[in-house]
């Protein structure tokens, strides 16, 4: 097929890129490369079979063009990083959301019909069902992010039955591994490699988050496109457990053979204005679908820590030997 990735260097973006490349599609990405990395991409064998579009998702004209000839889109062009948004509110609306109805129009022009989205257990809020189903509400978003994403799952909704298209809404955990530039494994890295001796944490680390390792979401997240068929699928991807964040700091410290930190917790069952105690969610369509994660939370934060360490300590020493260069 011919696949369009916004926001294809990113994260997620590039480990998509990556599997649909190897899976014989011919892949458009689109991305500005203001966080996404042209280095993201650089593991791609075939670079017949990708074209890159330096351009930004705001530029309606940009992005309704990219759109002319694909098959399937993978919308991943937003802004993650959830505690951003209290301080940039419009950020979430002109990338997040008017981004996605730039993507919806340029589709409904030029007659492409499948869409494929990266939501997030955000717009469940502080959920009084937990784990959360699928079918849960009402959604509650205690947060911007959450609240572009709810808005994001409403337009692609309207559209779907509008115009007779057909989206995949996907609503993650925290997805972690390789070339992740946020979130608590990052940071929990980036602090220790500055300070092994003492590890600051946000609330007082009885929050609980389910981790999935970012290869497992892509094949979860191609699984249901090809089995599910509904004008609107809405699909849970996570694990089937979840942990602390004082036990991610744990695995963290285990991961970069880190022995003894001091845990300096800022105190409160929240880690800021707006976090959700726990994001733990059931994944009753792909449990329908056979699918199941290979690695439970705790394991998926070692190798995702172990992979983190490794990409700042390569960064590290990328930097100094330029550094040393007359």
């Amino acid at each position: 097929m011919n696949i369009l990735v916004t926001g294809g260097a990113g994260f997620i973006g590039s480990h998509l890129v990556d599997f649909l490349v190897k899976e014989g599609h011919r892949v458009t990405v689109l991305d500005n490369f203001s966080s996404g990395k042209a280095s993201n991409l650089d593991s791609i064998a075939n670079r017949e079979s990708l074209r890159i579009i330096r351009a930004d998702i705001k530029d309606q004209q940009s992005t309704m063009d990219a759109v002319r000839g694909q098959e399937l889109v993978f919308h991943f062009c937003d802004n993650s990083d959830i505690r951003f948004a209290a301080t940039h509110t419009r950020t979430y609306l002109d990338q997040n959301v008017l981004g996605l109805f730039y993507v919806l129009e340029g589709m409904r022009e030029h007659g492409v019909r499948n869409i494929a989205f990266p939501s997030s257990t955000t717009v469940l809020g502080d959920a009084k069902t937990v784990p959360t189903p699928e079918h849960y509400g009402p959604l509650q978003p205690m947060n911007i992010y959450g609240g572009a994403k709810m808005a994001c799952e409403a337009l692609l909704s309207a559209y779907s039955f509008s115009f007779d298209m057909k989206s995949w809404i996907f609503r993650f955990v925290d997805i972690v591994g390789a070339r992740i530039d946020h979130g608590v494994i990052y940071d929990f890295v980036r602090k220790l490699t500055a300070d092994p001796k003492q590890l600051e944490i946000l609330g007082d680390g009885s929050q609980r988050r389910s981790f999935l390792l970012v290869g497992e979401c892509v094949e979860a997240m191609w699984l249901a496109i090809n089995r599910l068929n509904a004008p609107v699928n809405l699909v849970h991807i996570g694990n089937e457990d979840q942990v602390s964040i004082t036990e991610v700091g744990r695995l963290v410290q285990e991961a970069m053979c880190i022995h003894g930190a001091h845990f300096a917790y800022t105190g409160g069952n929240k880690g800021w204005k707006g976090d959700a105690f726990t994001n733990f969610i059931y994944m009753d369509t792909l449990r329908n679908l056979g699918w199941r994660p290979r690695m439970n939370s705790a394991d998926s934060v070692r190798e995702a820590a172990t992979q983190v360490h490794q990409g700042l300590m390569r960064h590290s020493g990328d930097c100094a030997a330029r550094a040393a260069r007359p």
